[in-house]
C-alpha cells in the first residue's frame, strides 16, 4: 500500500509540498481539494509510479520554476523516490480511473477513436489476452525484421545475376560443365558482328551554322541621327556635360533624369527649379520621342547581338567542330573520305573578337546617340576574319555534304547483323556460370533460410492469434454482460451490444455498439456526419461519464489480480444526477472491499461524505480524509480534514448568521433572506433518511415528504416548509426574474427568520 506522501517538489501546483502532521493513508482514502489544486497533477504522479513512465511529471514541471520534480512517497516496502526523471522503484499494481483513463481508453469528447478502440481491447482481454497480444506484437515485429532481411537477401541474389532477370529466374538456371567453352564461342562471335552494328547505328557528320551578322545594319544604325534637334538644346546639353565631366554616359544619364522632372522641384536635391526651366526645355527637346526611339534601337540590336555571338552559341558552334573530329576517325576505318577543315585561324576566337568590337561600337553609340559613329580598325579587322570564317564554313559544309554521301552509302552496303540476339545469348551463359560459383550458392542458401524463417515465425504468429481469438470470444462475451450489469445498476437508458474484436491495421482492437430502445448505434467516428446517429449524438455527457466508470469498473472485477490492487478514483461523477451519484458511492465501496487500498480525489465535499458515511462501522478505523490546501499563490500542500466539520460548516455559518440578524439585527436583509432556503434544504436532506437527493430543491422536497405520507418524520413541517418555499421565491433568480430589486418587509423577514430557527432547532 501507499503510507505517505512525504514531498512533492515542482510538479504542478505542488511547488514545495512537505508532509506535516497526521497524513498517513490508510486503507479508504478520501482526499478532498477544490478545483485546480492538483487533483489531477496527484493521479499524473501516481499514474508515473505505476508505469516508470517519467513524462508523466515532466510535462507537468511546475511553470517558471527554476528546479527539476523531486519527489517521496513512502509505502509498504520502503521509500520510492522520484530524481533525475528516475524513479528507484515502480508500483504496477495501480489502477487509475480519471480523465486520463476515460480519454485513452473510451472516448476523447464525443468521439471514439480506433486508438479509444485499441486501448479497450486491451482492458477486456486483461493480462492473459494482453500477453497474447503482445506475443503476436512480437512476431509481427520478427515477421518485419526477416522480411527486411530476406530483402537484403534477395537483393545479394540479384547482384550476381544480370540486368533485367529476375532472381527466381537466375536460381533456376541449371549448371552447365561446359559452359566456359560455351561462353568463349559465344563472344568470338559477338566481335565478328559488333563491327556491322557500329556502321548502321554510328551518326554521320553535321553542318556548321555561323551566325547571321549583317554588318550594312549595323553600320546604317550607327550612322543614324535625328533631324530638328534646336542647335540650342544641344548646346546646352553638350555644355553641361563637358561641364560636369559626364562624358561616356553623360546623355543616357541626362535622359533618364529628365523623365523624374514632374514638379518644380528637383528630384536629386529638392531645389527650387525656376532658374532652370531653360536649360530643363532644352533637356526635353533634345531628350525627344525620336531620340528615346533611336536608344531603343541600340538597345534591341546589342540584345541581338550579344545572343547570336554568345558564348553559349560560339560553344555550340565548337562542340559540332569536335563531334565531327570524332566521327572522322571513326569513319576514316570504314570509308575512303575527305576529312572537312577550317584552316582560317580558330573560329571561336575570330566569333568573340566579332562580338567585342562590335559591342563596342554600340557603347559608343549608346553614349552619344546624336553622334554618327564609324566602325573603327579593329571591328574592320574582326569583320574581315568573320568573312574569311563565312567562306571556310561555305566549303567545310560542302565537304560534310560529300562524306555524308559516302557514309551513306557505307550503310547500305553493310548488313544488319543481329547482335542483340548474340549478346543476350553470351548473358545467359555467363548468368548460369555466376549461378553456380561460390559465393552466388551462397547467397541463394541464406535467401533459402531465411524464407523458411520467416514462414515459421507467421506460422507461430497464425497459432497465437486463433489462441487469442479464441479467448478473446470467450472473454469478450462476459466483460459485455459486466458492463451492462454496471449500467442497469447504474439505472442508464442504453446497452452495449455486439462486442466483438478484429485487426485493423494487423493490431487487436475491439468495438460495439450502443443499445437504445433495442436499437443498436454504431459508434462512428469524427467524420461520421451529424446526422446519423452514433456515440456523439445518442449519449449525453452523464451517459458517457457512466458508460467510461463502468468499463473501469467490469476492468477490476475481471481482473485476476484486483485484490492486490491500489485503485484511485479522481472524480467519478462527473455530469451525473444525485441516483447515480449514491450507486458511484457503492461501486466505490465495493472496489475497497475488494482491492488492497482505495483512494478517491473529489472537489465535492458532500460526495465524499457519502462515503465516509457508507464506510462507517464496517471500516471506521480504516478510513482517512485529507485536503490538498493553497499555501500562498503557488504551492499546495497535503494536510488532514476533518470531513464531519468540513461538510457541516456551510449549513452552520448560514444558521448563525440567520440567528445574528434575528437578535441583532446584524446582516444585509437582502443576504439573510437567500439564506433561509440553504438552511431549510440542509436540514430536511440530513434528517431525510436517504429519501431526498443532494440536488433536491426546497419545492421538490416538500413533495416529496407529502409523497411519503404521514409516516415521514418531516411530514409534520410540511406546511411550513411550503409557506416558506413560496416567501422565499420571491427573492430567487430562478424563480423570479426581479429577485434583485423585489422589496423587502424588514418585519415579515424577523417572522420567516424566526420560524426558520424554530424548524431547525429553535432560536
Amino acid at each position: 500500500m501507499l503510507r505517505k506522501f512525504i514531498s512533492i517538489k515542482n510538479v504542478g501546483r505542488f511547488l514545495n509540498c512537505n508532509a506535516t502532521g497526521d497524513v498517513e493513508l490508510k486503507r479508504y482514502n478520501l482526499i478532498f481539494a477544490e478545483n485546480g489544486r492538483g487533483k489531477t497533477t496527484l493521479c499524473a504522479i501516481l499514474r508515473s509510479l505505476q508505469s516508470g513512465e517519467a513524462a508523466h511529471i515532466i510535462g507537468r514541471t511546475t511553470l517558471a520554476g527554476t528546479d527539476p520534480p523531486e519527489i517521496e512517497i513512502r509505502t509498504d516496502t520502503g521509500v520510492a523516490v522520484f530524481r533525475q526523471s528516475l524513479w528507484t522503484t515502480v508500483i504496477p499494481d495501480i489502477a487509475i480511473f480519471d480523465f486520463t483513463f476515460v480519454s485513452e481508453n473510451v472516448h476523447s469528447g464525443e468521439i471514439v477513436s480506433i486508438e479509444h478502440r485499441r486501448k479497450l481491447y486491451t482492458v477486456i482481454v486483461g493480462k492473459q489476452g494482453v500477453d497474447l497480444a503482445h506475443k503476436i506484437d512480437v512476431f509481427d515485429g520478427k515477421s518485419r525484421a526477416k522480411a527486411s532481411e530476406i530483402g537484403e537477401k534477395h537483393a545479394a541474389v540479384q547482384g550476381f545475376a544480370p540486368r533485367g532477370m529476375t532472381v527466381e529466374v537466375f536460381i533456376a538456371l541449371e549448371e552447365d560443365a561446359a559452359i566456359d567453352d560455351k561462353i568463349a564461342t559465344k563472344e568470338k562471335e559477338l566481335d565478328a558482328v559488333k563491327q556491322t552494328v557500329q556502321i548502321r547505328d554510328r551518326a554521320g557528320l553535321t553542318n556548321l551554322t555561323l551566325p547571321a551578322f549583317v554588318r550594312t545594319n549595323l553600320e546604317t544604325l550607327l550612322g543614324k541621327t535625328i533631324e530638328g534637334v534646336a542647335a540650342d538644346a544641344e548646346r546646352r546639353v553638350t555644355d553641361q556635360i563637358r561641364t560636369h565631366a559626364m562624358h561616356g554616359r553623360g546623355q543616357a544619364w541626362l535622359s533618364e533624369g529628365v523623365g523624374y522632372v514632374q514638379t518644380n522641384t528637383c528630384p536629386f536635391c529638392n531645389q527650387s527649379l525656376d532658374g532652370a526651366a531653360a536649360l530643363i526645355a532644352a533637356y526635353r527637346d533634345f531628350f525627344s520621342q525620336e531620340y528615346n526611339a533611336l536608344r531603343g534601337e541600340i538597345v534591341v540590336l546589342r540584345r541581338h547581338l550579344e545572343t547570336i555571338l554568345s558564348d553559349r552559341a560560339i560553344a555550340e558552334f565548337e562542340r559540332i567542330l569536335d563531334q565531327n573530329l570524332a566521327a572522322i576517325e571513326f569513319w576514316t576505318r570504314f570509308c575512303e573520305i575527305a576529312p572537312p577543315a577550317l584552316t582560317d585561324g580558330t573560329a571561336g576566337e575570330i566569333l568573340r573578337a566579332l562580338r567585342q568590337t562590335t559591342l563596342a561600337l554600340l557603347d559608343r553609340k549608346t553614349a552619344a546617340p546624336l553622334e554618327r559613329a564609324v566602325p573603327d580598325q579593329a571591328f574592320n579587322d574582326a569583320h574581315a576574319a568573320f568573312v574569311r570564317l563565312q567562306e571556310a564554313v561555305t566549303g567545310y559544309d560542302h565537304a560534310v555534304a560529300a562524306a555524308n554521301a559516302i557514309i551513306t552509302a557505307k550503310k547500305r552496303t553493310t548488313g544488319a547483323a543481329d547482335v542483340r540476339t548474340v549478346e543476350a545469348a553470351l548473358t545467359r551463359l555467363r548468368a548460369i556460370k555466376s549461378r553456380h560459383e561460390p559465393d552466388a550458392r551462397k547467397a541463394y542458401d541464406e535467401l533459402i533460410l531465411a524464407q523458411l524463417e520467416k514462414k515459421a515465425i507467421e506460422d507461430n504468429k497464425a497459432a497465437v492469434r486463433k489462441q487469442l481469438d479464441e479467448y478473446t470470444e470467450t472473454v469478450i462475451g462476459r466483460y459485455e454482460q459486466t458492463i451492462n450489469q454496471l449500467l442497469d445498476d447504474f439505472n442508464a437508458g442504453f446497452r452495449i451490444t455486439g462486442t466483438k474484436h478484429a485487426y485493423p491495421g494487423g493490431v487487436a482492437s475491439s468495438t460495439y455498439q450502443i443499445l437504445i430502445n433495442n436499437t443498436p448505434v454504431d459508434l462512428g467516428d469524427a467524420d461520421t456526419p451529424l446526422d446519423r446517429p452514433s456515440f456523439r449524438n445518442t449519449l449525453s455527457a452523464g451517459d458517457r461519464s457512466t458508460l467510461a466508470l463502468a468499463f473501469f469498473l467490469a476492468q477490476l472485477r475481471h481482473d485476476p489480480d484486483r485484490a492486490a490492487r491500489i485503485v484511485i478514483f479522481d472524480d467519478p461523477f462527473n455530469s451525473q444526477d444525485s441516483f447515480r451519484k449514491d450507486c458511484t458511492v457503492q461501486k466505490i465501496r465495493r472496489c475497497g472491499e475488494e482491492c488492497t487500498q482505495l483512494i478517491v480525489l473529489s472537489h465535492d465535499q458532500r460526495f465524499l461524505k457519502r462515503i465516509w458515511d457508507r464506510l462507517q462501522v464496517a471500516h471506521t478505523a480504516e478510513r482517512k480524509c485529507l485536503e490538498m490546501v493553497r499555501i500562498g499563490q503557488q504551492n499546495t500542500t497535503i494536510c488532514e480534514w476533518d470531513i464531519e466539520t468540513a461538510t457541516q460548516d456551510a449549513y452552520r455559518a448560514d444558521r448563525n448568521a440567520l440567528t445574528d440578524y434575528y437578535h441583532a439585527r446584524e446582516g444585509q436583509p437582502r443576504d439573510v433572506v437567500q439564506k433561509i432556503r440553504p438552511v431549510l434544504e440542509t436540514y430536511c436532506k440530513n434528517l431525510g433518511a436517504g429519501a431526498l437527493a443532494e440536488t433536491d430543491t426546497l419545492g421538490v422536497i416538500v413533495g416529496k415528504i407529502r409523497a411519503a405520507g404521514s409516516g415521514h418524520q418531516l411530514f409534520p413541517l410540511c406546511d411550513g416548509l411550503d409557506e416558506m418555499n413560496e416567501y422565499t421565491k420571491r427573492y430567487h433568480h430562478g424563480e423570479n426574474a426581479h429577485a434583485a430589486i423585489e422589496p423587502i418587509s424588514d418585519a415579515e423577514l424577523q417572522g420567516y427568520v424566526r420560524r426558520t430557527l424554530e424548524m431547525t432547532g429553535g432560536c
